[in-house]
């Protein structure tokens, strides 16, 4: 059979490079099959225009008008998750939560990597492993030291105990010196001050102060307490901002208590290095106490005075109050003034009191205004009460 005549709209090809024509058929060989040759296709610049390769030759197209693409390929979120959580750790590290969920969502995203071929989120997951445990460690290494500060604080109080105990307490009470009021001195704001500022320089000076106790526990020890101390009896808690330590004998000690208010007769005796929340270092007062009375917080109402209430032209109802300053420094004063029946049954109205930095010993007199219908029997009672140092 000879080979089909080629159409007059397919270009004729080089004669140099056409096809040999196909031998007549005969049958298959029993030899083993072997690869027929593969055609010899001409150089790309003598391909005419529209020559096609064979049709077990062509290429896949890469055009315009290819077929879409498959399925995107495997993720990983929890791998992401734990690099992100990694991250975080290291910010909130004394949190501790985002570090344990970060190590377990690592843990996870490794073993899902490995089901997939390349790993997916192998890297993710073993960073946010990483960062997790650093996070973690960081806020355990915070929160020792945190602790520890404490635990300083107590052991150099401890070792400040053993220098500076009373000298001459093995020769009995009868060698003991006899307790004189007259020898400790009612210092005032500003001596007080020089003395929390350089109590060094102080040291010997016998002083008459009233202390917060804010520590008193085994880590302090039984003969000594850490306080905050002043001048004044305070009215209430924080009104004191001197920190101070004070020693004093087992016996001498023996009731006081954490947040009880004491009045201290006591002697300067130097100072001690504490350290403070931000990681710097303080020198505080020594003071050792001869005497310690719990006298506990001051009534503030005393300084208050309710004077007769009076109607103006308007018809709004004033009570003047006149308010007393009997501490030792300027003190802003608030309160609270309420109208109420005779049997304090019933309650009408209140009021606000509030006047800046009154010298000591100085009186200021305000009026209270009422803008409620307040009977003419009520009765005008000061109920909440502040101090503050200026």
């Amino acid at each position: 059979m000879s080979a089909p005549e080629p159409t007059q709209d397919r270009p004729t090809q080089d004669p140099s490079f056409a096809a040999p024509a196909p031998p007549p058929y005969q049958p298959p060989p029993t030899a083993p099959y072997q690869q027929p040759p593969s055609y010899q296709q001409p150089p790309y610049h003598q391909q005419p225009y529209h020559q096609q390769p064979p049709y077990h030759q062509q290429a896949p197209s890469h055009g315009p008008y290819a077929p879409a693409a498959g399925p995107q390929g495997p993720t990983n979120p929890q791998a992401t998750a734990s690099l992100v959580l990694g991250i975080v750790s290291l910010v909130l590290s004394v949190l501790f939560v985002p570090a344990i969920i970060g190590v377990v969502l690592g843990i996870v995203g490794l073993v899902r990597s490995r089901r997939t071929d390349p790993p997916v989120g192998r890297g993710a997951a073993i960073t946010g492993i990483v960062l997790s445990v650093v996070g973690a460690a960081l806020g355990a290494v915070l929160v020792v030291t945190a602790s520890s500060a404490l635990t300083d604080l107590a052991e150099t109080m401890s070792q400040e105990s053993s220098s500076s105990a009373t000298e001459g307490g093995s020769g009995g009470t009868a060698d003991a010196p006899v307790f004189d009021p007259k020898d400790f001195a009612q210092v005032d704001a500003r001596q007080w001050d020089a003395i929390a500022k350089h109590p060094d320089r102080a040291e010997g000076d016998k002083v008459v102060v009233f202390a917060e106790v804010m520590r008193f526990d085994s880590s302090t020890g039984s003969d000594r307490f850490l306080a905050i101390a002043g001048i004044d009896q305070p009215g209430h808690s924080g009104e004191l901002r001197s920190g101070s330590v004070f020693i004093g004998e087992e016996p001498l000690l023996g009731g006081v208590q954490e947040d009880d208010v004491l009045k201290i007769h006591a002697e300067v005796s130097g100072s001690l290095e504490l350290e403070t929340q931000l990681g710097g270092v303080s020198r505080v007062p020594v003071l050792i106490i001869t005497k310690v009375e719990d006298v506990g917080f001051a009534d503030l109402r005393k300084d208050f005075t309710v004077g007769a209430a009076e109607t103006d032209q308007l018809g709004i109802l004033s009570v003047p109050v006149t308010v007393t300053n009997s501490g030792g420094r300027n003190f802003t004063y608030s309160a609270s003034v309420v109208a109420e029946s005779k049997d304090g049954k019933s309650s009408y109205g209140t009021g606000t009191v509030f006047i800046e930095n009154i010298k000591p010993g100085k009186k200021v007199e305000v009026d209270v205004d009422f803008f409620d219908d307040i009977p003419a029997d009520a009765v005008y009672r000061v109920e909440v009460t502040g101090r503050y140092i200026e």
